[in-house]
């Protein structure tokens, strides 16, 4: 072949129009979907573990707060254990020749007494449950293991595991952690007596009146036009904590209502402005010995509305500014201390620590509903707390006992303006009767909860006569009876208020629009006030020497259904649960140690 034969030749191949064959193309085709096959398979995987991650984090938060209130409990309290009538039933606790051990045979000793019935220690007593943890529903168990109390520490183990989440039933689907409490000799040991000082007694105290909230959730707007899947509103908060041994820390808050909405474009918080103080005596921190905070709260407003066209339809939260309170904390309470303390009530000059805050809702927070986007009607509010006449206050204070160790006296005491739910639509249709289509009438709405107010108060220290209590001072739930067109009232307490079932609703025309509204509270959708019986442990040889004292309540809940129907399409749908939080006040004492 000539050197122009082979020029020619090449130049034509260059030049062809030839494409790929059938086998190539198929060759390439595979290749490619095999790489892309690998990829969404690897991101599919990596998304999984990442959801995993999360889970294992929620987990793992919710072992640490089990265990640091387990740390916050007497040391008498660990060292008594877990009930001996508790142990049965769990499989991690092994009967070895009439002895309970953890997990095996060869495992520690599990550490028990026999306690009176009703006996409850935060985690201890009982040692195992269920709690809704962010999306798991998490099994939480807890164990306390010593096999020569002598000569070892006391061992808690906190175990947490999940079946559901990311992954379900993994073998690593737990958390565990432990910690060892250990006081051999009293304040003598450096390692829990720091400081050169005398033997000191330990007082811990807590009073919560709690940040309730009234969710929406099972949301259907607009037949789901509206992008909300939860929104929250809360009541405004008073926290209270006050420790000493041989140092004082303190710290009061009082938070404003806070306001959220989330959808698939994400969460949206607002208000919920705090007045936090802290304070301590120790002299290695920067921490002043006294101070105080005053709530300034600017309110907030938001909404999610339909994006489609002209008018309203959606859900929209307001909290107005000017919600009030204060926090003040001392390690020595006296008269000229800039701040008082507690911020309302007789102030404290003892020269004794003292952490208290007070807030009030002075304003009139509302859940409304727009509907003229879909109706034309009024928009219907379907919550409305209105402004209680008093201040919800939280307390914790050391008093002096002459010739004793003094006590922590804690108390929490909740005010609640009128709760108004399920209101009628300003405009547009004809209320049923003995009902009214004016906003904030008392007859606007389908029920309502009057005059609640509550109290818990507990002493824990040496030589107190008073035993832990804790009442509900007042409160009627009102709602209205379809068949005699009537507001029917009950007590906040009453029992049967959790088999009440009853719906408010009409159906009109509006507009050539075929229209119902409608409120329903199912059987159970009720549950009455209570007052849970009390912890009040005691010194076995002195029952005025109060070690641990807990008193709480359970407020009144609600939890009912809010409908608008238009032609036979849901155009506004929820669910609404009212839970104004569990009032609390905990004390704990600790004798001064004896040295040895």
């Amino acid at each position: 072949m000539t050197g122009r034969t082979l020029a020619r030749r090449l130049r034509s191949r260059l030049q062809g129009e030839r494409g790929f064959t059938i086998v190539e193309t198929v060759v390439a085709m595979v290749v490619i979907f095999g790489s892309l096959t690998a990829l969404a398979y690897t991101a599919t995987i990596g998304f999984r573990y990442i959801a995993y991650g999360r889970d294992r984090q929620q987990a793992t938060s919710f072992a640490n707060q089990i265990m640091e209130e387990i740390r916050g409990q007497s040391y008498a309290t660990i060292t008594r254990g877990m009930s001996s009538g508790d142990l049965t039933g769990d499989a991690r606790i092994v009967d070895c020749s009439g002895i309970k051990r953890f997990e095996t045979c060869a495992g520690p000793k599990i550490v028990s007494t026999s306690v009176p019935g009703g006996t409850t220690a935060a985690w201890l007593i009982p040692h195992q449950g269920t709690e809704e943890v962010g999306n798991l529903d998490a099994d939480w168990a807890t164990y306390v293991t010593n096999d020569d109390p002598a000569a070892n520490p006391y061992a808690v183990t906190v175990i947490v595991s999940w079946d559901t989440g990311a992954i379900s039933n993994a073998p690593n689907n737990i958390v565990r952690l432990e910690s060892n409490f250990w006081s051999p000799s009293g304040c003598v040991s450096s390692e829990t007596h720091p400081f050169a000082a005398p033997c000191q007694p330990f007082f811990y105290g807590l009073a919560t009146v709690p940040a309730g909230s009234v969710t929406f959730s099972s949301i259907e707007l607009h037949e789901f036009g509206v992008d909300l899947e939860r929104a929250i509103v809360s009541f405004p908060s008073a926290d209270a904590v006050l420790q000493q041994e041989q140092i004082s820390t303190l710290e009061a808050d009082a938070t404003e209502s806070a306001l959220s909405m989330e959808g698939t474009a994400g969460l949206t918080e607002a208000a919920g402005a705090r007045a936090l103080i802290k304070a301590d005596s120790d002299p290695g921190t920067p921490t002043a010995a006294s101070g105080g905070a005053t709530l300034n709260a600017p309110g907030a407003f938001l909404e999610e509305l339909q994006s489609d066209c002209c008018d309203e339809i959606g859900l929209q939260l307001d909290v107005p500014a000017g919600q009030v309170g204060d926090a003040a904390v001392t390690t020595a309470a006296k008269a000229s201390d800039a701040f008082a303390c507690p911020p309302t009530g007789t102030r404290e000059t003892d020269s004794l620590g003292c952490a208290g805050a007070r807030v009030q809702q002075a304003n009139t927070v509302t859940a409304v509903t727009p509907l003229d986007h879909a109706v034309a009607a009024g928009p219907a509010t379907v919550v409305r707390l209105a402004a209680p006449g008093s201040s919800s206050t939280a307390t914790a204070e050391r008093d002096a006992v002459t010739g004793q160790s003094g006590l922590i006296d804690v108390q929490a005491t909740r005010s609640l303006g009128t709760i108004y739910l399920g209101g009628f639509p300003a405009s547009g249709m004809t209320a049923p009767t003995g009902m009214s289509t004016t906003p904030g009438a008392d007859n606007n709405f389908c029920m309502r909860v009057t005059g609640y107010g509550d109290t818990a108060r507990v002493h824990a220290g040496a030589r107190s006569s008073t035993a832990p209590a804790a009442s509900v001072s007042g409160g009627s739930f009102v709602y209205y009876d379809s068949g005699t067109s009537t507001y029917q009232t009950r007590s906040v307490t009453e029992a049967s208020l959790s088999t009440l079932a009853f719906t408010c609703t009409t159906t009109q025309t509006v507009g050539g629009d075929s229209v119902t509204w409608r409120v329903t509270v199912a059987a159970g959708g009720v549950t009455p006030a209570s007052v849970p019986a009390a912890t009040n442990e005691t010194l076995p040889s002195d029952s005025q020497t109060r070690l641990e004292q807990e008193a709480t309540v359970q407020p009144i809940k609600v939890t009912f259904r809010f409908q608008v129907i238009v032609d036979g399409r849901n155009e506004v749908d929820l669910t609404v649960a009212v839970d104004p939080g569990t009032l609390s006040a905990r004390g704990v004492y600790g004798p001064p140690p004896a040295a040895g």
